[in-house]
């Protein structure tokens, strides 16, 4: 038995150049795709947690639709094939860099839930997605739709060792900023927890005005602080707020989950001059988790001189856990070849 054990160990942590994991659909699986500047992020299994062959979860579709969606890509890659069944479609909040995408995924798979954020936005656009959301079917039963600012008490059930829940969603309330700031505000916050590793996916929530200092605090960040409990805030994994911007992370955020392993999803967008994630933010979370990684799905962009037109290159991020390690792996691209390597090893 020690001998079986040891040999499974060794698998464990024997490096693959080509795939993120082998076939072992033991493990729980966070894919943060590389969509330029937007968020996706596909979290699949592990096998026997809720379904025989695991959950599937999306978490925001990225900007682009059609040929030009590297979730649908990258789905496809690793065998997540047309029709298969997503149990949940979650769009954090209706920003065009979080939900497009998400249109192709209810047409080329089965979604059995989608909860989104309710924020009332009216645009034209917007509008034309929550129709094919209201649409969607699983073989002929209507798929459930999940509105929090109706629902706000929506949770997901238990599965075991694996457990989903909703820190912060948005209501109809005062200090939550207005504008592009009030959308980025209605994100809604999820925690997945499995045995002894901690996710926690901001979606695009902010703690402050960038003029600010980062030890001032406010907007969602405040809400969220002032809401969950401080067990529930502790993290392994942090998908930072609003892709690294200086109007979110603030210290007191950094603080509260004191996360080993940080994860940007950002592109080569310019926001008025100015490019993401800032570099303010990058150096607090060097300062205040010094023993921490950081990993971002625009690495190398800037010097490879990209731009919005070609930033989702493939510099994706996946992280494997069997409950126990925790491999944090990055595809890079070096002489034309895309390889897999893995960046951080967490032993509990």
């Amino acid at each position: 038995m020690r001998k079986l054990r040891l040999l499974l160990v060794i698998a464990w942590f024997i490096p693959s150049a080509q795939l993120p994991a082998g076939q072992n659909n033991e493990l729980l699986q966070v894919h943060f795709v590389d969509v330029g500047q937007g968020d996706a992020i596909w979290i699949q299994g592990p096998a026997g947690e809720c379904t025989d062959n695991g959950l599937n979860i999306i978490i925001d579709g990225g900007p682009h639709t059609g040929k030009s969606n590297r979730l649908i890509t990258y789905l496809e890659t690793y065998k997540f094939v047309k029709d298969s069944l997503v149990d949940y479609a979650i769009v954090t909040h209706p920003h065009d860099d979080h939900y497009p995408g998400m249109a192709d995924v209810l047409q080329n798979y089965r979604v059995k839930t989608i909860v989104d954020s309710g924020f009332p936005d009216v645009g034209v656009k917007f509008q034309k997605f929550l129709t094919l959301v209201k649409a969607e079917k699983v073989g002929n039963v209507k798929s459930t739709f999940v509105e929090l600012r109706k629902q706000p008490k929506f949770q997901f059930a238990d599965c075991g060792d694996l457990h989903m829940s909703i820190l912060f969603s948005d209501t109809d309330q005062t200090g939550l900023g207005s504008g592009n700031s009030r959308t980025n505000n209605a994100s809604t916050v999820v925690r997945i927890e499995y045995k002894k590793f901690v996710f926690l996916f901001m979606g695009d929530l902010e703690g402050k005005d960038r003029k600010d200092p980062a030890d001032k605090l406010s907007l969602g960040e405040k809400a969220l602080l002032s809401k969950a409990p401080a067990e529930k805030l502790r993290a392994t994994v942090l998908k930072v707020g609003h892709h690294g911007s200086e109007t979110s992370s603030t210290l007191s955020l950094i603080r509260a989950v004191q996360p080993e392993v940080v994860v940007i999803q950002s592109g080569r967008k310019a926001f008025s001059g100015i490019f993401l994630p800032d570099q303010g933010v990058l150096d607090r979370y060097k300062k205040e988790l010094p023993g921490s990684v950081i990993v971002r799905t625009d690495e190398g962009d800037e010097a490879q001189g990209l731009d919005t037109t070609n930033d989702a290159d493939g510099d994706d991020i996946a992280i494997l856990t069997d409950g126990d390690s925790l491999r944090v792996r990055q595809a890079r691209i070096s002489g034309g070849k895309r390889r897999w390597v893995t960046v951080k090893t967490i032993q509990k």
